[in-house]
Order: C-alpha cells, then structure tokens, then sequence
C-alpha cells in the first residue's frame, strides 16, 4: 500500500500525489506513463516520505526517505541526494499550503462557507468502540470525543470562536430516526460531509468512523455505520468494533 507522502521522481521534478490518493499506479496513469520494467529502469522513480510514528507536525527532515521500487534509472543511481532534497523540499513546501498546526495536531481546511472555515485532523486522535447502536448522537465515540484531553485543549484555546456542529444522522437508507445532533464544538463527519469534500480530504492509514448510519430501527437495524477505508473510500462495519476517530471542527473565518 502507498503511504503518506507519495512521489514519483522524474528526470527533472517531482510529482506528489494528489491529497486524496497516494497510489503511484494512479499517478502514472494519470501521467500516461505505462507502469512497467521497462519504464521504472528509464522515466520515474516511486518514493514516499513517511512522518516518524505518523506525526505529520515533525519537521519535514525528520521523516524518513523510502524508495519504493527495486529498479532505478541509471540518472537517479549518479544523484540520489540531489533527488531526495527535491522530494524533501517539494513535501515541505506543500505541507505549508495545505496542512495547519492547531493545538498541536495537523489539520487540514477542507470547507468554508457562512459558519466558517472546516478542518479535519489530518490523522485519527484515538480508537474507540463506536457504541451499543449507530446512533452517534449516544455512541461511546461522541462520548469520548467530547471528553478528550485534545478537545478540552481545543476548547479552551479557541472558546467562543469555535461554531456548533449541526449533524444530520438521516441513514444511508433514508430513515431520520436519529434527528439531529446539534451544539457540539467537535465531532466526526457525515457521509455527505465526507462525500461533498472528498479531494480536500487527505487519505490516512486507519480506518475512522463516520457519523451516518447505515440504516435504524425503522429500516433494517441499527448494528451498522459507515465509515472511511485507508484508501479513502467509504464502507460499513459493526457499531461494536474499534476503529478510529478523526474528527472535525468549524472556526469564525
């Protein structure tokens, strides 16, 4: 699996992955660019640059280089440093566009509009159990999430100008049983959030839960809720299994 971050290295520049897909095959397919032998020995080199213990707010030095392929063009074997600096430097400096450091998380802003501006973390804070059901709005998840040390600092930190979070929990089958969850200062995505503000959204290596149900107890049940895959793409999984939790939050513009 590719990781966070993906690059291909050409002659002469280097090409990151765009921020909702870290898969090399794509980026060469994009490219038209054949992913064979033949091409790895001659036009590109796949490498990742990998933040120590996944911590994206350690500095861009202190992440680890690794060449993700066994054949190499003879032009990258006579420079590997001068090419690794260019991914270093091209990684550093999109970092600082795309990715802001808030109480000591790395966040991304991935929606603004007349509440504010919206940021996700751009990796889970914690694992949990999402609950007895898949009602978020009495899951373990939100429970621990309003709770946490991280959110209390958030919280105080930014106070009044933090925006109440309006959650929509109509499911994935179209029952509204759940209402609304209303007034929190944190929580974690919709499937419509999510789905709206896809190629904003960086890919991350945990499963995370999403706050939408796959159905109720007017539908077919409520042991299920979807969620967000490594990939970045969306599935559904038990409510009684530990995944992880990345959350969002809305500040004044």
């Amino acid at each position: 699996m590719c990781r966070f971050k993906s690059c291909l290295i050409m002659r002469d520049e280097v090409v990151l992955a765009p921020m909702y897909n870290e898969s090399h095959s794509s980026m060469l397919e994009a490219l038209n660019i054949e992913d064979t032998t033949t091409a790895a020995s001659k036009l590109f080199v796949r490498v990742e640059l990998l933040p120590p213990n996944g911590n994206k707010s350690a500095d861009v030095s202190e992440w680890t280089y690794n060449v993700d392929q066994d054949i190499l063009p003879d032009w990258y074997e006579k420079d590997k440093e001068k090419y690794e600096q260019m991914v270093r430097d091209k990684v550093r400096t999109w970092m600082e566009k795309n990715f802001t450091e808030i109480c000591g998380k790395m966040c991304v802003k991935f929606q603004e509009d007349e509440n504010g501006a919206y940021y996700m973390l751009a990796d889970p804070l914690f694992n949990a159990r999402f609950g007895d059901t898949n009602n978020y709005a009495t899951s373990n998840v939100r429970e621990e999430l309003l709770n946490h040390e991280w959110t209390k600092e958030l919280m105080n930190t930014y106070g009044d100008k933090l925006v109440p979070v309006h959650l929509d929990l109509l499911s994935l089958d179209g029952f509204d049983d759940y209402g609304v969850c209303d007034g929190d200062k944190i929580a974690i995505p919709t499937f419509d959030l999510y789905r709206k503000n896809r190629k904003k959204i960086p890919t991350c290596d945990d499963w995370h839960w999403l706050a939408t149900p796959d159905s109720t107890p007017s539908g077919y049940g409520a042991d299920y809720v979807r969620g967000v895959r490594s990939r970045g793409d969306i599935d559904y999984c038990w409510c009684d299994r530990v995944r992880a939790v990345r959350p969002f939050f809305i500040l004044h513009s």
